[in-house]
């Protein structure tokens, strides 16, 4: 097998990372973009964030991103960014306004909509400079090749993907996530496990990406919790740990949790997040036989002992770990929790069938399995 990894993103990370800013922008650009949401803007975040920024460059603000973002959204901020010669964009939030703001960075210099690029490698021209700054722990856009855009017309996550679309810097600092309630640090938190977990035994995963992906279990174990609890340190921990998966997914793939999560989002506008750790320990479980020794490590890595176990019953103690971190945490557990009847499974199921990251995940889906793992969530 030939691999490739590539993580062209410089991430700044640490208390006071946010000030560092002023002497990383003037470089990038005269003027900035900042695409964020009303939540962000209501903590009090996007003042930080403004105070250090417009002493050292020209500043405009797009604050409308909501959950799931969709092509309606990205031509909102775009049309700002247009209006006030943008020359870099900054994304302040969780992945949907990182996603957003990847996506105006991509259509400030290439013609088109957004939706001309779904797929990989299709930009002709570099992006915008852009800066990300991930105000939860679960994403790991900050650090990623792509965006996912919901199709207004179509209900489909569109996935764009390319090599130009890495954000220039990312910013990892403590303030921004030190006031995370505990509902979002709950299913952001159960997202990045997802993202480390199904790139862990992605068909693409590679020795690079294992190591990534392992350290982000090991760090999600240690302090999701607690992250859950308010403890400063421990969503600090988990922000690390969330940008580690970011780098470790991208170049692996990811598998059936995400087909399940982004055809649920596009159809019921179910958070991301969410959707991800509703599917996460039964695509874990259904999983389990393509590889025990993965699993087995997986359980480890989450502080199972596995002392004197064989390696199946090893990897079910990972898939037992996961739902007992979902249970802990207070993330839905089922789909009528987030308001989803089982008449919809048969077209979520469809759909889920031609979803891009399917392909990766290490066992085989047929529509089939796709239904039944809906069923196992109802």
């Amino acid at each position: 097998m030939i691999y490739t990894f590539c993580s062209p993103t410089r991430v700044v990370l640490g208390d006071a990372a946010l000030e560092q800013l002023t002497s990383l922008l003037p470089a990038l650009g005269k003027h900035a973009l900042v695409v964020t949401d009303p939540g962000v803007a209501a903590a009090g975040l996007l003042d930080v964030v403004l105070n250090v920024v417009r002493p050292v460059i020209g500043v405009e603000v797009f604050a409308e991103v909501a959950g799931n973002p969709d092509t309606a959204t990205v031509e909102a901020a775009l049309s700002v960014a247009r209006a006030n010669n943008t020359k870099v964009v900054i994304g302040l939030g969780g992945g949907s306004s990182l996603d957003v703001a990847k996506s105006v960075a991509l259509l400030m210099t290439n013609d088109g909509r957004i939706g001309d690029y779904e797929g990989s490698d299709k930009l002709t021209r570099r992006p915008l400079p852009m800066v990300a700054i991930p105000t939860t722990v679960g994403s790991g856009s900050e650090v990623t090749k792509g965006a996912v855009i919901t199709d207004t017309t179509s209900h489909v996550k569109m996935v764009i993907v390319s090599e130009l679309m890495f954000p220039t810097y990312a910013v990892l600092d403590p303030r921004c996530v030190a006031a995370l309630p505990q509902r979002i640090a709950a299913t952001t938190g159960m997202d990045a496990l997802t993202h480390a977990v199904e790139a862990y035994v992605a068909k693409g995963a590679n020795p690079i990406t294992d190591a990534m992906n392992i350290g982000a279990i090991e760090l999600i174990g240690k302090n999701l919790v607690d992250a859950t609890k308010g403890d400063a340190n421990a969503l600090f921990g988990m922000l690390v740990a969330s940008c580690m998966a970011g780098i470790g997914f991208h170049d692996a793939g990811l598998g059936a949790v995400h087909a399940l999560a982004n055809t649920l989002g596009a159809h019921f506008g179910v958070h991301h997040g969410t959707a991800n750790a509703l599917f996460l320990p039964y695509v874990m479980d259904f999983n389990l036989e393509s590889n025990p020794a993965k699993f087995a490590r997986i359980a480890q890595a989450l502080g199972e002992d596995t002392a004197g176990c064989d390696e199946m019953t090893a990897a079910r103690l990972a898939a037992a770990a996961v739902h007992r971190l979902a249970e802990n945490t207070g993330v839905p557990r089922t789909l009528h929790e987030v308001g989803v009847a089982p008449d919809a499974i048969d077209t979520l199921a469809h759909d889920a069938l031609h979803q891009a990251d399917l392909p990766g995940n290490p066992r085989p889906c047929s529509i089939e399995d796709l239904t039944a793992l809906y069923e196992a969530a109802l």
